[in-house]
């Protein structure tokens, strides 16, 4: 099985007892939404349950001549003024949404007026700061859009490119708050933690709250090991939505020989971006995993990484 962290729940008396085994380093326990190293725990209640989290990348030197080059908030920047022109021929809107807790800038990109005759796409990008590939795949796939009159014939995208720019930055899976941004999202987004709830207010304001909703919804992540799918339970909805689930990651697996048809089945934690979509909204939303630390030493590049991000373009026209 494939997975993007590892995690289970430990009582407080297993999280004491396991304060004197080495590998305890690695953890970190989640304590009213903000996890924690176990260096900097608060004091645990022996008899609650937690959520702990283990096995994120290490801040070492030289990560850039191990593997292929680190995605920063920088690159973001540079890519968004790179392109904001293009996408404003288009008759989008490029804009700063709002600031990460440490002032970063949230971007989005989405049209400046939508066509309920064209259908939707909607893109999310780092959740967790650490996944660094999946935004070079984020490129691939706006460098193809940026050229195909027919997607802007057919089709309007609604990009959110780096969800956690302080986690980005940090090479860290959290926030600078210690949260998990891809376990904060609410029903109510004025419930919702951080940059997350910036993001999912814009959303509903520009798209959700007008009773429509993407052909697609997709996020993209970074795993351990391989390049899969996250996707939902046969019996999270019913056999049809799990059909339309198996439809793009059949036509994604027949370009990317990467990806390969890998799927994983999960119902997530019920505050992840992809669980509230699909249970909140019936939203066709997948989460696209490419393993974030992949040696520079292969046959995998930035180009290859990019070269994924046009086979999801691809099976996105194909398909719809």
């Amino acid at each position: 099985m494939a997975i993007c962290v590892h995690e289970k729940k430990l009582s407080g008396f297993e999280l004491l007892d396991a304060l004197t085994h080495e590998k305890a380093s690695e953890f970190h326990v989640e304590i009213n939404d903000r996890f924690y190293p176990m260096d900097k725990l608060p004091k645990l209640n022996p008899a609650s349950s937690y959520t702990v989290q283990w096995g994120h990348s290490k801040e070492t030197q030289g990560y850039d001549d191990k593997y292929i080059k680190y995605y920063r908030y920088s690159r973001i920047q540079e890519f968004i003024a790179e392109n904001k022109s293009e996408f404003i021929k288009r008759g989008y809107r490029v804009e700063i949404i709002g600031k990460s807790v440490k002032g970063r800038n949230l971007y989005s990109v989405f049209p400046s007026s939508f066509s309920s005759e064209k259908k939707t796409v909607l893109m999310y990008g780092r959740h967790h700061g650490d996944e660094g590939t999946a935004n070079w795949i984020i490129e691939g796939f706006i460098g193809k859009l940026l050229s195909s009159n027919d997607f802007f014939n057919r089709f309007q995208l609604i990009l959110y490119p780096m969800v956690n720019p302080d986690g980005a930055e940090a090479r860290k899976r959290y926030n600078s708050r210690g949260r998990d941004l891809n376990r904060v999202w609410n029903s109510s987004p004025s419930r919702s933690k951080d940059e997350v709830a910036i993001i999912q207010t814009h959303l509903k304001k520009i798209y959700l709250d007008n009773n429509e909703k993407p052909i697609i919804a997709l996020d993209m992540h970074g795993s351990f090991t391989r390049d899969f799918i996250y996707r939902v339970e046969r019996n999270f909805r019913d056999q049809n939505f799990y059909n339309l689930q198996q439809n793009f990651i059949d036509e994604l697996g027949s370009r990317d020989k990467w990806q390969a048809g890998a799927y994983d089945l999960s119902n997530g934690d019920p505050q992840m971006a992809r669980i509230y979509l699909v249970r909140d909204f019936a939203i066709n939303a997948l989460t696209h995993e490419t393993p974030r630390d992949i040696s520079n030493r292969g046959e995998r590049t930035i180009d290859t990484l990019k070269s994924q991000g046009v086979d999801v373009f691809e099976s996105i026209l194909s398909l719809y």
